[in-house]
């Protein structure tokens, strides 16, 4: 059984735990925010591991939302490629976006070691690139939280895998506007 489980399209109530996630050695490079609470927090990356399943071990099927890259699309020629139309000038593959996806995958194999085998947690992607200008980790965290489930998952090409064994299924994406 795998411990990450893609968020099914027609769910809409569960609670929510959003991570801005940053991957950086000594900055609160994290910004996390769930349902109930009105501000986010920063964190470095370590903590918002350790308040992640803190926090998610207090919600009945909750909804972890990563703005990280979740899933990866391969040409026929093995190359990597965008996921959608969504990502155009922003692929996964390289920048910003290959970091999260390394980010997201450890992330993801401490939190799994932090819960029982036997329970498994919904997932979702949220994609907030191509900002004009910068925004803070929290209020990202934040606007994702607030726009979640108001927003319409991407529509996704036919091939799109999820970036390692721990997730079942394909986490749909959201894509989220800077915040003011």
């Amino acid at each position: 059984m795998r411990p990450f489980v893609a968020l099914d399209s027609g769910q809409h109530s569960s609670p929510l735990l959003v991570v801005d996630i940053g991957y950086s050695a000594k900055a609160k490079s994290c910004g996390l925010a769930w349902t109930g609470v009105r501000a986010g927090i920063q964190v470095t990356f370590g903590q918002a591991i350790q308040v992640v399943a803190e926090q998610l071990a207090r919600f009945d099927e909750p909804v972890l939302v990563l703005e990280a890259v979740l899933s990866t699309f391969h040409n026929s020629n093995g190359n990597p490629e965008i996921r959608g139309a969504f990502e155009r000038g922003t692929g996964w593959y390289w920048g910003p976006g290959a970091v999260s996806l390394v980010a997201a995958r450890r992330f993801l194999e401490e939190l799994a070691q932090k819960f029982p085998p036997q329970r498994q947690l919904l997932l979702a992607e949220a994609f907030l690139s191509n900002k004009p200008r910068r925004t803070g980790h929290i209020a990202d965290a934040v606007a994702i939280l607030e726009g979640f489930w108001s927003t319409q998952p991407e529509e996704l090409r036919d091939g799109v895998e999820p970036t390692c064994s721990l997730i079942q299924g394909v986490p749909p994406i959201r894509v989220f506007e800077t915040p003011p």
